[in-house]
C-alpha cells in the first residue's frame, strides 16, 4: 500500500469563527516548520493545500523540483457562516480535484490527512504498523471512548473514502453543531467498503490546537502505557464491529481479537500488580 502525505492549511483565517490562533505570521511559521519536518523526516510524497491564497511555494523550490512536495493554493473560506470544519472539507475537495501528485498515484494507495500545522512525530509507524489481520485499505482514525467523535487531526484512508465523505460536505455547519467530525463519523459508520481501525501505535503529536490554543506535547513512552493503549484500542475494534460496523468481521477474526484483548487485560493487571509491589518494597 502506497501513501501520500496530505497537509491541510489556512495561513490567514481572516476572521474565521472558532479559531484561536489568528495571527497569520504565527500560523505561517507553524506550517513551514511542519512541512520541513515531513520533508526531512519522512519519505512520503507531500501535498500541502492552503485555502487563503497565501502561496509559500517559493520557500520550498528544491523539494518541489525534486517532486517531494506539491504546494496548492486557492482562495477558499467563502462560507465562513459554516465554520472552519467546512473550510477543511473544501481543502480536501480542492486537493483531490487539483493535485498532480494524487492524480498520478495508482489506485492502491492511502491518503494520510494531517492538520498542516501539527507535527506527528511517529507518522511512519502510524502508516505502516498494523493490527494482525488488518486490511491494507482500512480507514484509520482515533475515536474518543464513547465513539461520539473521531479525531480529525490525522486520518488515513483510501481515496474513495474521502470522495464519499465529500458527498456530505454541505452538511457541515459548526453553528448547527454538525461538525467536520460529525460527518466524518457518519461516513465511517455507514461505509460498506472499508473496515475501521484505530491506530496500532499511539500518535505522538507536537503543535497547537487551532480551536482551543491547547499545546500538544508528545507522551513519554513506557511499557505500561503501551499495554493500556493496546487494551483500549482492541476493545474499540471489537465494540465498533459489534455496534456500528456495516461490514462485520469474520467469526475467526473476532475470536482472535477477543483472545488478544483478554491476554492484554491479564498482562495489564499483572504489570500493575508488579509495579505496585515494587513501589511498596522500595518505600519500605
Amino acid at each position: 500500500m502506497q501513501h501520500i502525505l496530505f497537509l491541510t492549511g489556512c495561513i490567514n483565517p481572516n476572521g474565521m469563527p472558532f479559531t484561536s490562533i489568528t495571527d497569520d505570521t504565527v500560523r505561517k511559521e507553524q506550517y513551514i516548520n511542519a512541512i520541513n519536518y515531513y520533508i526531512h523526516k519522512t519519505d512520503f510524497p507531500i501535498v500541502f493545500a492552503e485555502n487563503s491564497g497565501t502561496d509559500i511555494s517559493s520557500l520550498f523550490l528544491e523539494s518541489i523540483s525534486e517532486k517531494r512536495l506539491e504546494v496548492i493554493t486557492f482562495n477558499g473560506n467563502k462560507k465562513k457562516e459554516k465554520g472552519k470544519g467546512y473550510g477543511e472539507a473544501e481543502i480536501i475537495e480542492y486537493a483531490i480535484n487539483n493535485s498532480r501528485f494524487i492524480a498520478s498515484l495508482y489506485k492502491d494507495f492511502s491518503i494520510i490527512k494531517i492538520t498542516g500545522r501539527l507535527i506527528v512525530n511517529n507518522i511512519a509507524e502510524l502508516a505502516f504498523k498494523k493490527f494482525i489481520l488488518q486490511e491494507s485499505d482500512s480507514i484509520i482514525v482515533a475515536y474518543n471512548s464513547d465513539f461520539s467523535l473521531p479525531d480529525s487531526r490525522i486520518i488515513i484512508a483510501p481515496l474513495d473514502f474521502y470522495r464519499s465523505f465529500l458527498l456530505h460536505k454541505e452538511d457541515i455547519n459548526d453553528f448547527s453543531h454538525c461538525y467536520f467530525e460529525t460527518v466524518l463519523s457518519n461516513c465511517i459508520i455507514h461505509n460498506l467498503e472499508h473496515h475501521y481501525y484505530p491506530f496500532f501505535i499511539e500518535p505522538k503529536i507536537t503543535g497547537q490546537s487551532g480551536t482551543t490554543g491547547e499545546l500538544y506535547k508528545p507522551y513519554n513512552k513506557d511499557f505500561q502505557r503501551r499495554l493500556k493503549y493496546l487494551d483500549y484500542v482492541y476493545s474499540q475494534i471489537l465494540y465498533f464491529d459489534k455496534n456500528f460496523s456495516r461490514i462485520r468481521f469474520s467469526y475467526t477474526k473476532r475470536i482472535i481479537y477477543t483472545v488478544i484483548q483478554l491476554l492484554l487485560k491479564i498482562a495489564n493487571k499483572t504489570s500493575s500488580t508488579i509495579s505496585f509491589t515494587s513501589e511498596k518494597t522500595f518505600k519500605m
